[in-house]
């Protein structure tokens, strides 16, 4: 698979920028791994189209020229698996939060935490950011130990602070400065 620019990682993990030709794979993704996903993710079920898919690359492009967002896909051996990106950008603070989310097979493999130790040489080196911050669903143990992996700290734990699926749930609050990232 051919992308228009893609960030390499290592051999096999790449960044991908992504565009609306690139929503059908996304899409295929999100659809075989829809019970990994489900549990954390309350996308997961108004993703139920390729349009759909597409509809959400829009709207981060369009945040990314407001400077909001910036989405990237993970690509593992030219196959997108997955996505992050960061959102709630805030230029005046110079904070941004990072999401993640790869397919099941991927879990495990260091690929999340590549990925996102890659954002964080954006956001500190390129995009002037001093303070990055990661939300996980406590129980999203996987998502909890590329936080701490990356080098974020625990802050706190936000009780019944989102509603997933008609249930209150806590979240980890996790935080990175730029002082304390370790480029290397």
């Amino acid at each position: 698979m051919k992308h228009l620019f893609q960030l390499n990682i290592n051999e096999a993990i790449s960044l991908v920028s992504p565009n609306v030709q690139l929503a059908k794979d996304v899409f295929e993704v999100i659809d075989v791994n829809r019970d990994h996903l489900r549990p954390f993710l309350d996308f997961v079920d108004g993703t139920k189209t390729i349009e759909d898919e597409e509809n959400y690359i829009k709207m981060k492009l369009n945040g990314e020229i407001n400077g909001t967002d910036r989405l990237f896909l993970i690509a593992y051996e030219n196959e997108i698996i997955g996505s992050i990106d960061f959102h709630f950008i805030d230029q005046n603070n110079q904070t941004a939060e990072i999401g993640y989310w790869i397919g099941s097979k991927y879990v495990g493999r260091n690929i999340a935490t590549k990925a996102v130790l890659s954002l964080c040489q954006i956001a500190f080196l390129e995009m002037g950011l001093n303070r990055l911050t990661i939300v996980a669903d406590v129980l999203n143990k996987p998502s909890n130990r590329v936080a701490v992996k990356a080098g974020f700290k625990k802050e706190g734990t936000f009780k019944q602070s989102k509603k997933v699926y008609g249930e209150f749930r806590d979240f980890n609050m996790y935080a990175l400065l730029k002082e304390e990232f370790n480029a290397s």
